[in-house]
């Protein structure tokens, strides 16, 4: 090659490789593993109602906050499944400007193409499924909680979310006595549970009565998860009270509160972080519980929840989302 010829490729590798820089400074860059714009990658979060834009509202801190179906601590998988489903998911919203709190309960059997991990934790496209196998691919550490969580952010238009807790059941019945229990009126009948669980009585759970309240299922009420989901929504208002309480008498109490369940835990919360969170539930006032319309149906071996696509996206805008500019 020439020298001429050397002086001219140099110049226009400089040249590209200033441009690519310029596209960086400039907002151009296409996002890693998307092969968007960031432009384009914007326009994909957005929500369109009644010809209305909206997009994800920078100002809303949200936080997953999970239970798995299965007993016992952490424990890593040797395969790249494990044998845990996710039973229990919600998403907690804190508006900074409406200093407002809203927890969205997200149906365990909700139908959708779940993320799909395969041999070493990498993609291996999706799956349509219920959203509760989400937490199946991976390590059941932090590859199969970070899936679940990118299952929701696809469910709810493309969200966000800002940290996540996800949890064994030996964690409830910890946690709910350290909040001094829950009291609620039952709202029906629950002798499986307890002789004493009338309907119209006041009871204070406690223990593994929490525990069985928010998780039995099959051989309670109409055995679905609907109407555990009502029971859940009922519990976690009372829970989320006390909890408020406690935090506003003890300014480290989220923080011994997940210590003191930490081997059931899988959390990408440091000491930082659980701080700000404590700080958003001491601030905010009592919070309003959502729940997902839709149908339940009987699938081919399970129940399979399809949501309302209308109420969906009206959920995810009030909860998340704001009015473009």
């Amino acid at each position: 090659m020439s020298l001429a010829m050397i002086v001219i490729v140099t110049a226009y590798l400089a040249v590209t490789i200033f441009g690519q820089q310029l596209k960086q400074v400039f907002g151009q860059e296409e996002i890693a593993n998307a092969g968007q714009t960031v432009t384009n990658y914007e326009e994909s979060k957005a929500i369109y109602i009644n010809g209305q834009k909206y997009l994800p509202d920078p100002d809303v801190y949200t936080f997953l906050l999970g239970g798995v179906d299965k007993f016992g601590t952490v424990a890593e998988s040797d395969s790249y499944l494990n044998n845990e489903q996710i039973d229990f998911i919600s998403v907690i919203a804190y508006d900074k400007n409406k200093n407002t709190c809203k927890i969205l309960i997200i149906n365990r059997d909700t139908m959708m193409e779940v993320p799909v991990l395969g041999l070493g934790g990498k993609s291996a496209g999706t799956a349509f499924e219920q959203i509760a196998l989400s937490h199946t691919y991976g390590s059941g550490l932090k590859d199969s909680a970070e899936n679940t969580v990118d299952a929701v952010e696809k469910l709810l238009g493309g969200i966000t979310v800002g940290n996540y807790a996800i949890m064994k059941m030996d964690a409830i019945p910890v946690l709910n006595d350290m909040v001094g229990g829950v009291s609620l009126t039952l709202t029906e009948n629950l002798p499986q549970m307890d002789p004493s669980f009338i309907a119209g009585s006041t009871v204070t759970l406690k223990g593994d009565l929490a525990l069985q309240f928010i998780r039995r299922r099959i051989d309670v009420s109409d055995g679905t998860n609907l109407a555990r989901i009502r029971r859940q929504e009922q519990y976690i208002n009372g829970f989320y009270n006390n909890l408020r309480l406690k935090v506003s008498e003890n300014g480290n109490f989220l923080v011994k509160a997940f210590g003191s369940v930490e081997d059931y835990l899988t959390t990408d919360c440091d000491y930082v972080q659980m701080n700000e969170f404590q700080n958003y539930i001491k601030t905010y006032p009592e919070a309003t519980i959502y729940t997902m319309a839709g149908e339940a149906r009987k699938g081919a071996e399970f129940i399979e929840f399809y949501p309302d696509q209308t109420n969906l996206t009206q959920l995810t805008v009030d909860l998340f989302y704001k009015q473009a500019e």
